[in-house]
């Protein structure tokens, strides 16, 4: 996959980059005004350094979306998918999850799989609506303010 992506969407013109630490930045804001228990530096870090097939979407040269993913063997684990707050509902998610089914499928991986906050309804009939099933609860998994909170797991098979 080439460092830079032209892709047009319905909504506008905007640039796919491989994730890399120069984006961390704004991703790390993104992160933090979106998620309840956001991701610290060192997560990010880390994923850098792992089998990532992640990237970030480039509008007028700001970070407005990214997609953190990795392989795990033969399957692709999305792990963290975030569109900027003004612009959510206009297809960018969408447009993000079929770039990753397409690297998915260029990396000979032909399952993604997720977790999702159980109580998270909207971001699961996102997923839903892009294919995904669901498959099991994972209890305990994600940390709250008042405590554990399940996972829901869900897959897609690439064709």
């Amino acid at each position: 996959m080439s460092k830079k992506e032209n892709q047009n969407s319905p909504a506008n013109n905007y640039t796919i980059e491989n994730f890399s630490e120069h984006h961390l930045p704004d991703v790390l804001k993104i992160e933090s005004a979106s998620n309840i228990t956001p991701w610290s530096q060192e997560i990010f870090l880390k994923t850098l350094q792992s089998r990532s097939i992640s990237f970030v979407i480039i509008s007028e040269e700001k970070v407005i979306a990214f997609c953190i993913a990795n392989t795990v063997l033969d399957e692709c684990h999305l792990q963290n998918i975030v569109v900027i707050e003004e612009l959510r509902g206009k297809g960018i998610g969408t447009f993000m999850l079929n770039i990753l089914f397409k690297r998915a499928k260029l990396s000979d991986l032909h399952t993604v799989l997720l977790e999702v906050r159980e109580s998270n309804k909207r971001a699961r009939k996102f997923y839903q609506d892009n294919g995904f099933e669901e498959l099991s609860v994972r209890k305990n998994y994600y940390k709250t303010k008042k405590g554990r909170e399940n996972a829901v797991i869900m897959r897609l098979e690439v064709v």
